[in-house]
């Protein structure tokens, strides 16, 4: 019976994610990196080091892959800031793994937030314009948007 559960709540999870629009999807990744990375510092203090490596490493795997999916034609100099900011993130994750310090999970946590905040206000513009309540998309959405 919990195999049929839990076959179940994967069919629900898998339909859940294929509902979503590109701009949500980021939104998720972002937040599961922030998540990933409060967990592994948990894990750090806790001594637990397969759940700290665990986390640090999907932590890692998500950074790499918004990394990947930067549109540097029309992103501009937006996505070569990401880019950068997105090594910082792995960098200072991978040398948190390494070497234990939870300085390390905190400025990576630090140098992400603001994208996380930025990019909730593109759902937010995102919702409104598809339901028809937005006069107008502001530069910065826009660019934000195109760049990730």
């Amino acid at each position: 019976m919990y195999s049929n559960v839990k076959k179940g709540y994967f069919k629900y999870q898998q339909t859940d994610v294929m509902s979503l629009s590109s701009v949500e999807i980021i939104d998720r990744l972002l937040k599961a990196m922030c998540s990933d990375i409060e967990r592994a510092a948990e894990a750090m203090e806790k001594g637990d080091i397969a759940s700290k490596g665990a986390r640090i490493t999907r932590a890692i795997a998500i950074a790499g892959e918004l990394q990947a999916s930067l549109n540097f034609k029309e992103g501009g100099e937006i996505a070569e800031r990401l880019n950068l900011l997105y090594d910082y993130v792995i960098r200072e994750l991978l040398f948190a793994n390494l070497k234990n310090e939870r300085k390390r999970l905190e400025n990576a946590k630090s140098a992400i937030l603001p994208i996380v905040e930025a990019w909730q206000e593109v759902v937010l513009h995102n919702k409104a314009h598809v339901a028809g309540s937005m006069s107008g998309e502001s530069t910065g959405t826009r660019q934000l948007q195109t760049a990730l």
